[in-house]
């Protein structure tokens, strides 16, 4: 689909989610893992298409309204991304591409040392006075950070005998498949029943030993909706729940609270199993 803009440069090849290419698709991942919303992904890339533009044309490549695009911008001049003409009309600038990855790393590698810090200092410091002991049995929480999500996941998987049910963004399901593929394949082979709800993914593809598994295992069912989820949530043997500050962030992106709450897993189990009912069971090929 293209779109005739005057006064621009010649036709435009506008953004469509079900049209990007897999260059595209990679490029979006790759800003949204260093810091990036989707959708401030999406306007650079198309900045970068059509440099210098006005926020008209960018809106238009981009497919996001113009007003939304003008906080975009501004977002993005923050991040040294995007460099404002100051002339009639006011045009933008796009760092290149390399360039910018180069910068959002640095950013995000300044990020990781700021929260190590902070986390070195915590653990340095002795346990705050009245805080029930997790040995103890007591209802706990926790707050798991980029440097040990993974080994916590890991293991609350392979300690599952169960059920674990899910709710999840398309971004971190399709991460938890290439992280936690062999520990979820066994978990399968050992009877735990696999109940997950995610976005419907991009041009209807999952990772390939997904669909094998929904064939093979009649204790793995998986269930999309159009729209993202309000939360991200993971239940496991309804013992102890991971939610995600932010649900669609990347899975190795900002901390996750672990609770053996009571009260909190009630909660997140009620939603789980409204979000289930309210969708049917998809296929996806």
């Amino acid at each position: 689909m293209t779109q005739k803009l005057t006064g621009e440069q010649n036709s435009l090849q506008v953004f469509k989610p079900s049209e990007l290419t897999e260059t595209g698709l990679k490029d979006i991942e790759i800003l949204a893992s260093l810091g990036l919303t989707d959708r401030e992904a999406r306007v650079y890339l198309a900045l970068l298409k059509t440099q210098p533009a006005k926020a008209r044309t960018v809106a238009s490549i981009a497919a996001i309204n113009r007003q939304e695009v003008y906080d975009l911008l501004g977002n993005l001049q923050k991040r040294g991304l995007v460099h404002q003409n100051i002339m009639v009309p006011t045009t933008y600038l796009a760092t290149p591409l390399t360039e910018g990855i180069r910068s959002l790393l640095e950013q995000k590698t300044n990020e990781l040392t700021r929260i190590s810090q902070k986390v070195k200092q915590r653990i340095q410091k002795p346990p705050d006075p009245g805080l029930p002991s997790t040995d103890a049995g007591q209802p706990c929480f926790g707050i798991v950070f980029e440097g040990s999500r993974g080994k916590k996941y890991l293991k609350a998987i392979q300690e599952t005998r169960q059920v674990i049910d899910a709710t999840s963004s398309w971004i971190r399901f399709k991460q938890s498949c290439f992280l936690f593929e062999t520990e979820l394949k066994e978990a399968l082979k050992r009877g735990v029943t696999l109940n997950i709800i995610t976005e419907k993914p991009p041009n209807n593809l999952l990772p390939k030993w997904i669909n094998t598994a929904l064939a093979k295992h009649p204790n793995f069912h998986l269930k999309t909706q159009p729209n993202p989820l309000l939360a991200a949530i993971t239940i496991f043997d309804n013992t102890q729940t991971a939610i995600a500050y932010n649900p669609n962030n990347h899975l190795t992106k900002g901390p996750d609270l672990w609770t053996t709450n009571p009260t909190l897993k009630m909660v997140c189990q009620t939603y789980f199993n409204t979000i289930w009912i309210q969708n049917e069971n998809t296929t996806v090929t």
